[in-house]
């Protein structure tokens, strides 16, 4: 009898043994499988954190551009504010009485304004340069712009009108493709209504307001030549300009300037 109880428990003992064996390796399988998703986990959450890194680095250097680009237009948008002080200066010495046409000299004949300021058929004294085509405009090279900074500072700074005039006539000419051409011809409008040759004057004006309709001069060109008719005693033509500067351009200092024109 103590025999075989010897033999049941060795029996048993190896049977648990043998168990135990068995669940030590499921258990080590299951560990070797949770180190290695910790490790293919581990090794994700790296690479994602390498992407976040450089879409980080990315995303600064975009804010970078960004505001440097920004910088720039602020700077652009403060030039050109100076430029539109300085021909609202010139302006204002303009609105003086012009004098009246010499005995025989013949009227400059005024085109009727339409929604594109575009000038009847019959108008034959109307200048080539204002006519509606257009080449696309190029961009504004090193030279160009120097050019053009030049003829402006005559203006600007040296207050040497009799040069400007012949500095922008010179850019025109040797640039006709420029990007700067409307302001070109602006420049030399104003300049040339300040002198009281209203008839030259009104060839620049009318070539950015028919040439150039995208340009942000348009409105203060068709403005100017409402001015250049009231000048000529043309009301009636004068008010019809005014009133396209109010009605296309309705929150500019064009239309500002139209409204007191017309006594509003």
């Amino acid at each position: 009898m103590g025999y075989l109880h010897y033999v049941k428990a060795a029996t048993l003992m190896a049977a648990v043994f043998s168990v135990s064996l068995v669940h030590a390796d499921e258990l080590e399988d299951r560990v070797l499988k949770l180190e290695r998703m910790v490790n293919a986990r581990g090794l994700s959450q790296v690479e994602m954190q390498q992407q976040i890194d450089a879409l980080t680095n990315d995303v600064r250097s975009l804010r970078g551009a960004l505001e440097e680009s920004n910088y720039k237009l602020q700077q652009a948008t403060d030039r050109q504010k100076t430029l539109y002080q300085e021909l609202d200066k010139l302006q204002q010495s303009a609105q003086a009485p012009a004098a009246p046409a010499a005995a025989g000299e013949q009227p400059v004949q005024q085109p009727a304004a339409t929604p594109t300021v575009t000038p009847p058929a019959t108008n034959s004294t109307q200048p080539a340069s204002a006519t509606p085509s257009a080449a696309p405009a190029a961009p504004v090279s090193g030279s160009e712009s120097q050019d053009y900074d030049a003829a402006v500072s005559l203006v600007i700074k040296d207050k040497n009108y009799t040069k400007a005039i012949p500095a922008f006539d010179s850019f025109i000419t040797s640039y006709p493709n420029s990007a700067l051409q409307p302001g070109a011809h602006y420049w030399l409008g104003q300049l040339q209504l300040n002198q009281g040759d209203r008839e030259k004057a009104k060839t620049h004006f009318l070539t950015v307001a028919q040439k150039y309709k995208d340009s942000p001069k348009r409105p203060e060109a068709i403005y100017k030549l409402g001015v250049i008719a009231k000048a000529d005693g043309d009301i009636e033509k004068a008010n019809k300009f005014f009133q396209l500067v109010i009605k296309q351009y309705p929150n500019t200092s064009a239309a500002q300037l139209a409204q007191k024109a017309m006594g509003g």
